[in-house]
């Protein structure tokens, strides 16, 4: 198990997965969100290149219109 922070939260995995994985096995479209690996914004095309270490940090944000 790896143990990281997830929008603020501990998260324990059960195995080191990339980003891209992460977020699919979370119902979370990469479209609808940008992502901050360790403080630095994750391009799109590279979000599969990245895996999840022990104490790293991602936050996901997503972006909501409205009037």
């Amino acid at each position: 198990m790896i143990n990281v922070k997830i929008n603020g939260q501990n998260k324990k995995l059960k195995n080191k997965t990339n980003v891209a994985d992460f977020l699919k096995n979370n119902n979370i479209d990469p479209i609808g969100v940008t992502v901050e690996h360790n403080l630095e914004v994750v391009n799109l095309e590279n979000i599969a290149k990245i895996i999840l270490k022990e104490g790293d940090i991602l936050e996901i944000l997503r972006f909501v219109g409205g009037g």
